[in-house]
């Protein structure tokens, strides 16, 4: 693997910052709007602490691997991206007891959201490393 840029370097750090900025702001959401529901908002910022690391990590490998042509390997590193990617929300979903209609919609809006934002990330930085690739 090749030394990072300090470009690069930076957008990565950019990157892993705001998960972790993220991931506290969803866990104060959480706490203040889900907990009365059921919701415990230190299970949440565990499993969204755990699988946005673990989401860093899979969704770079798939870049790697849709970049390298090896869609069986890129197919492999998706499926723990989307597994990751989802868990947090699933928790909620799960968690949540009695909560009105709309805590639902907006979880799936936010899942939707947030998988929208990725998959747009995702094809931006594939389509940039191709042209430096070539």
């Amino acid at each position: 693997m090749s030394t990072l840029t300090k470009r690069q370097k930076f957008w990565e750090r950019l990157w892993t910052g705001s998960i972790f900025i993220y991931t506290i702001v969803a866990t104060i959401v959480v706490w203040k709007g889900l907990s009365k529901y059921g919701v415990n908002p230190w299970i949440f910022a565990v499993i969204d602490a755990i699988t946005s690391y673990t989401y860093g990590i899979t969704s770079a490998r798939m870049v790697i691997a849709l970049i390298a042509k090896n869609s069986q390997l890129a197919r492999k590193w998706a499926l723990g991206a989307a597994v990751s990617f989802i868990t947090p929300q699933a928790y909620i979903l799960i968690a949540a007891k009695n909560a009105p209609a709309d805590v639902y919609r907006i979880v799936i809006g936010v899942i939707t959201a947030l998988f929208l934002f990725t998959a747009t990330s995702l094809l931006i930085d594939i389509k940039r490393k191709k042209k430096v690739t070539s």
